[in-house]
């Protein structure tokens, strides 16, 4: 861990190096990669297919089981046929995979803005490297109980970037940018083919909410409307945020159907089981800060209770680093 975690840092080094020479260019970094030919699908045959990338941004501070549920449902229940989705959520229905040849994700993204718009990191907060280091803990994880059924190969070709601006708009054209640049041998093909990539943005209802917010723009429509010309949304629910009526309220504005197109294909909304959609990583932080900040004063059975709590919103592994590294346990 000692030579990863230096590895990490010395990474993240010379991309604020790269950064500094031109801050207004959004710069995409991977750090980590389940496969040496990312995002390409190793199953797939047709290389003139577009390349579908799931992306999970998010401030993983925590990765929490939200996190975890958020990428997993998003491959496992939506998939393409012409190129539009279709949300498929029983086990009955996934036999028109197959009977229908309908297509899906190729891979997955964990995606972590070095720059949040709206917050500043604290000295509670878990820095940039163990941050990174619970999102590889989290692919590795989600890697190892993805199922084994082909169509959900996007849960095993997983890898985990950075990137240097906090705004969706510049998060995509980063990531395109380093795409396009890597040459087809990058891919692990020979072939002189110029490849497409279509990005899926998961995220809960309070960001799509941000994302639509005029304050992050110069001019909201002429901003975002290129946007969403070549990329999408998946958009989950969260607990505490209006409701079913006041969201279809919301994607029924003028001005958002205007920018998204009257099809509203663009955004693609699935729904989270209650339990889950109320996690949030605040909830964990503050567990770990009030009930394990005086750890050598408690007693194994108060440890074993917090350690119970934790595992009930994250990963066993995610836990079991939060634990180790002793993060959070620092006032605000």
């Amino acid at each position: 861990m000692c030579a990863r975690r230096a590895s990490i840092e010395e990474s993240l080094l010379s991309f604020q190096t790269e950064f500094n020479l031109n801050p207004s260019q959004p710069l995409f970094k991977i750090t980590y990669k389940t496969s040496p030919i990312w995002p390409i699908s190793s199953s797939v045959s047709d290389h003139k297919k577009i390349t579908r990338i799931a992306i999970l941004d998010s401030s993983f501070n925590p990765p929490t089981n939200a996190h975890y549920h958020l990428i997993v449902r998003s491959v496992t229940n939506i998939f393409f046929q012409n190129d539009k989705p279709i949300i498929i959520q029983t086990p009955e229905g996934r036999q028109q995979i197959k009977e229908q040849g309908l297509e899906f994700f190729d891979s997955c993204l964990l995606l972590y803005a070095t720059k949040n718009a709206d917050k500043i990191l604290s000295s509670s907060d878990a820095n940039h490297v163990d941050r990174l280091l619970m999102m590889e803990t989290l692919a590795s994880h989600i890697q190892s109980t993805a199922p084994s059924d082909t169509h959900f190969t996007a849960l095993k070709n997983l890898a985990v970037g950075v990137v240097t601006h906090p705004r969706f708009i510049d998060k995509a054209h980063g990531i395109l940018s380093l795409l396009l640049s890597l040459s087809n041998s990058s891919f692990g093909f020979s072939d002189n083919i110029s490849r497409q990539f279509s990005f899926y943005f998961i995220m809960g209802y309070d960001t799509v909410i941000r994302l639509f917010n005029p304050q992050y723009y110069t001019n909201m429509r002429e901003e975002l409307a290129p946007f969403f010309e070549t990329n999408y949304i998946i958009c989950a629910n969260r607990e505490g945020y209006d409701g079913e009526e006041a969201e279809e309220q919301f994607y029924q504005n003028e001005i958002i159907r205007e920018i998204i197109g009257i099809e509203g294909e663009k955004i693609i909304r699935i729904k989270l089981d209650n339990e889950i959609a109320k996690i949030s990583s605040t909830r964990v932080r503050d567990i770990v800060r009030n009930e394990l900040r005086v750890k050598n004063k408690e007693s194994t059975k108060e440890q074993n209770k917090v350690q119970s709590d934790l595992l009930e919103l994250c990963p066993e592994p995610i836990v079991e680093f939060v634990i180790q590294k002793g993060l959070y346990r620092k006032e605000q």
